[in-house]
């Protein structure tokens, strides 16, 4: 198919599964409509037959709350606002929970799935990975977003967020600082004890976001601390590069008697959500664009490739589907949507910083990513407006459509996702409305279309402003269409209560 043909049909696929989406996670897997309380969001469509994924697991909850703040901080969706103000009441409330994992007192704070009337689970084939490394700040990154939203001129939330969010934040913060060496449960199930590249990553996010938002409500105590181990994560996150294959492996854990060799999607996860355009193509944070975030795409994709009996016989013009790692075998082992999606939301959101930054820079380490598509192709800078870069761009954007469009076929008729696609058939697999994959599909979908994030806290290449300060204008969605939408939303503070905080107008 033609870049024009599989643009056609992505745009066509979308239109549906967005409002799908958007409606399941709403409604029909979050707070008193899906029998939760306010806030809580249930990892499936309760359903009696899959007990165990109905409950409330931190990780993926907060997969869901990032797209949510992202479309009311960045696209000015202030339908979202009661609802997120909702999920930081329950965020709050996740510290507090008394668990298997210990309690706010004796720092048991990383407990990683509760009930969905957030009580603690005693069942501990429930709560197999936890506690969690990645919980508290999964947590307070998102927690961390919404409190620079509400520091913007128009929100006027600046007194409550540094009397009443920040001391919650700063826990979260204590905890990751203390802690951000130690090993953990990995992420996905069976989970394997150890290191993992996407903890590392979001304790590095966290201490960074944090710092910088204590310096900005004046609650600086603990930020130098936090910086100072902030770079110390840096360092350690590089260490997870296996420099002989080129791929980021997930966890230290690389033995296949251990249950893992290291090839896995987590990284790629990690690449979109710390997607930041004003970072370029920067190795050290494994930007979409970077050498190894693309040098990793193909590597691991040709692992999951041969992996699957469906894609063994894939073609090199067709793309792999991804699972969670190449050892897998939850529920069969299957193709995950999550993964897929996540693949494909990388290469979207490389070709937004490619534009911006007028070129691509083909080096030895992500040679093999374009050499897939053309054996023309070199190590050298493709500059905006050549004809090589025209071509590089069609290519990677034509990749990104055809990995989405090989998930459609394995979307139900009625465009609520499950958690996998079949490995034998390519059909729908696994527990209806997988609210991991529904959030995948949200980023995807936001990624297709341009979304912009906001810097998070890693400091700008060439920057003159500080990288303390938080970004005071909200970025723009450069959309692949003509059109765009942007509005002027005001909020104001009622109270200081955690509840005292609604919309009074806006929209788009």
């Amino acid at each position: 198919m033609t870049l024009a043909e599989t643009d056609a049909a992505v745009k066509a696929y979308f239109s549906k599964l967005e409002p799908a989406t958007k409606k399941t996670l709403l409604h029909d897997t979050t707070g008193p409509e899906a029998g939760a309380d306010v806030g809580i969001i249930a990892a499936v469509i309760p359903d009696p037959n899959h007990p165990e994924f109905s409950v409330y697991w931190l990780r993926d909850a907060c997969l869901v709350y990032h797209p949510w703040l992202n479309e009311l901080t960045v696209l000015g969706d202030s339908s979202l606002r009661p609802q997120l103000d909702d999920v930081v009441h329950a965020l709050t409330r996740t510290q507090q929970v008394v668990s298997l994992a210990g309690n706010v007192f004796t720092g048991g704070i990383d407990e990683a799935v509760f009930g969905v009337k957030l009580q603690k689970i005693l069942d501990v084939k429930t709560r197999i990975g936890s506690p969690a490394a990645d919980g508290p700040p999964f947590r307070v990154d998102n927690l961390i977003k919404f409190a620079e939203w509400l520091l913007k001129p128009e929100q006027k939330n600046g007194t409550w967020v540094a009397d009443v969010l920040w001391p919650v934040i700063n826990l979260d913060l204590q905890w990751i600082s203390s802690h951000w060496n130690q090993s953990s449960w990995d992420l996905w199930w069976p989970p394997v004890w150890g290191g993992s590249y996407w903890t590392a990553s979001l304790q590095y996010r966290a201490l960074r976001g944090g710092a910088r938002l204590g310096r900005a409500i004046g609650r600086d105590n603990n930020v130098a601390e936090y910086d100072a181990h902030a770079a110390m994560v840096l360092d350690y996150m590089q260490t997870f590069w296996n420099e002989k294959e080129e791929f980021m492996t997930e966890t230290t854990v690389t033995d296949v008697k251990k249950g893992r060799s290291g090839y896995g999607s987590a990284p790629l996860t990690v690449s979109v959500y710390n997607f930041d355009p004003s970072l370029g193509c920067d190795d050290a944070t494994f930007q979409p664009c970077s050498p190894r975030a693309l040098s990793s795409l193909k590597v691991v994709g040709d692992r999951f490739k041969a992996f699957f009996p469906i894609s063994q016989n894939f073609t090199d013009k067709q793309p792999p589907y991804y699972g969670f790692f190449t050892e897998d075998e939850f529920i069969g082992g299957h193709p995950q949507f999550f993964a897929s999606f996540n693949s494909a939301e990388q290469l979207y959101d490389a070709l937004i910083t490619w534009d911006k930054i007028g070129h691509i820079e083909v080096t030895p380490v992500s040679l093999k990513f374009w050499k897939q598509f053309d054996s023309r192709v070199s190590v050298m800078r493709y500059r905006k407006g050549s004809d090589g870069y025209k071509v590089l761009t069609e290519y990677a954007r034509n990749w990104a459509n055809k990995i989405v469009l090989q998930l459609e076929k394995g979307t139900p008729s009625d465009y609520v996702l499950v958690e996998c696609v079949d490995k034998n058939t390519g059909g729908p697999y696994g527990p209806r409305g997988m609210i991991r994959s529904l959030a995948a599909a949200l980023g995807v979908i936001d990624a297709y279309h341009g979304l912009v994030p906001p810097n998070w806290g890693h400091p700008i290449p060439g920057s003159k402003v500080s990288p303390n300060e938080i970004p005071a204008a909200r970025p723009p969605r450069v959309a692949q269409s003509d059109s765009c939408h942007s509005s002027q939303d005001v909020y104001r503070q009622q109270s200081q209560k955690l509840h005292g905080y609604r919309y009074s107008q806006g929209g788009f």
